[in-house]
């Protein structure tokens, strides 16, 4: 079986979407865990900003057993005892639906947004690493972003796809229409500091100061749109002149909370902008006087506005995804059947044959090749009612626990 659980922007706050969103060194120690148990054969974790999802494949197990193997990993990695009202779970057929929908950003806050494709490429690539990925899920994920990748040749899904760094800059527009002549500070020049500062400059902005843990990066993106560069060990002291305060790196903790902003004047409007996931700045900063402070929830209203815009495009990307879904699932229950199937045809074969070989010393030379036409018809029809009754108990090939005793009847052991 082939299995997912998640949550993202839609099934939980930001303030839970942050206790289970992980990093490279997360990843590699929580696929370990949970590829202690033998019955979950593949893994791939994706954590984004807005979703962090498990994709698994279970052998011999019931997918009851599957998913609460999955949870216990989890929940015990982010040492919470209980979320699962948070979280999604799909099966078979729709969770290679979600896979293939999320992909080709039908799930995304951000419809036609391509951030998605790189995060997935890179999970796959984490797992190909971390060595939790088999032949099926070699084929899973070629196969969503082959999907991914038709949806946005075949629609317009793609074009002029806002993104959570255009929403940033549209929400400090609407909070102050003379933008261009405020004072901005930047903490983090990643990618989407950089989306950050490119629609700041769209909008005429000039005053804009970075600050980045990798100095060099910050050099980059600032002599790229002409912005000052303050070292990172110094960062609080940008707070002091800064009217808006932008940030997105990682970290497990607030960078900014109420105390480091005493530096501030007090009355002084400021705007606070947190992009990040975890959370950059501490929710207390709205606690002080003349702080806004917008999170990355804050943002959907103005997301939403694209999605009106794309809504013709949805119904197209949804065949793509729905015909997709369907290739993958008829080679996927090929590779689950054909092993059992074979073990039929074998075990019913060997029995003929062995039987034959004991009834032919009390044959004639005459009845010899009739009985042997009559035993070769009931074995084609043996086989042909096991088959039938194979497909129809393992639903064709996609209720993988049933297929294993099966084979195991079969199996000569």
């Amino acid at each position: 079986m082939i299995g997912i659980i998640g949550l993202n922007h839609k099934s939980a706050p930001l303030s839970i979407r942050e206790k289970f969103s992980f990093n490279k060194d997360d990843i590699k120690k929580l696929t370990q865990s949970i590829a202690e148990n033998n019955y979950i054969s593949e893994i791939v974790i994706l954590s984004t900003c807005n979703r962090t999802e498990i994709y698994f494949r279970s052998g011999d197990c019931c997918s009851a057993g599957a998913f609460s193997i999955i949870y216990k990993s989890l929940f015990k990695y982010v040492n919470i005892e209980k979320a699962e009202k948070y979280f999604y779970r799909f099966e078979s057929l729709k969770a290679i639906d979600h896979l293939f929908r999320v992909v080709s950003s039908l799930d995304s806050m951000i419809l036609g947004e391509y951030q998605i494709v790189n995060q997935i490429k890179e999970a796959y690539r984490m797992a190909i690493e971390n060595h939790s990925v088999k032949k099926t899920f070699r084929r899973l994920f070629t196969k969503a972003l082959e999907t991914g990748k038709e949806v946005r040749t075949k629609t317009n899904m793609s074009q002029g796809a806002f993104s959570v760094s255009y929403a940033a800059v549209e929400k400090c527009y609407e909070k102050f229409p003379t933008l261009a002549e405020k004072n901005i500070l930047l903490i983090g020049a990643g990618k989407t500091g950089e989306l950050v500062i490119k629609n700041l400059s769209k909008k005429g902005c000039n005053n804009i100061t970075i600050t980045n843990r990798t100095e060099s990066r910050a050099v980059e993106i600032a002599n790229k749109y002409k912005a000052q560069v303050l070292p990172f060990s110094n960062w609080q002291q940008g707070l002091k002149s800064a009217e808006i305060i932008i940030s997105s790196i990682t970290c497990k903790e607030p960078l900014i909370n109420k105390e480091k902003t005493e530096s501030l004047s007090s009355g002084t409007d400021c705007l606070m902008v947190d992009l990040g996931v975890p959370r950059n700045i501490h929710p207390d900063v709205q606690k002080v006087k003349g702080i806004t402070l917008l999170n990355i929830d804050d943002l959907k209203e103005t997301l939403a506005i694209d999605l009106k815009k794309k809504k013709k495009c949805i119904s197209t990307a949804e065949t793509i995804v729905a015909n997709k879904t369907k290739e993958f699932s008829e080679w996927l229950n090929t590779q689950n059947l054909a092993p059992t199937i074979s073990k039929i045809v074998s075990a019913v074969n060997n029995i003929t044959e062995k039987e034959m070989d004991s009834f032919r010393k009390n044959l004639t030379e005459e009845e010899s090749p009739q009985i042997k036409e009559y035993s070769k018809y009931l074995s084609e029809k043996m086989m042909k009612y096991l088959i039938r009754n194979l497909k129809t108990i393992s639903n064709n090939g996609q209720t993988t626990e049933y297929i294993k005793i099966i084979q195991d009847l079969f199996s000569g052991k």
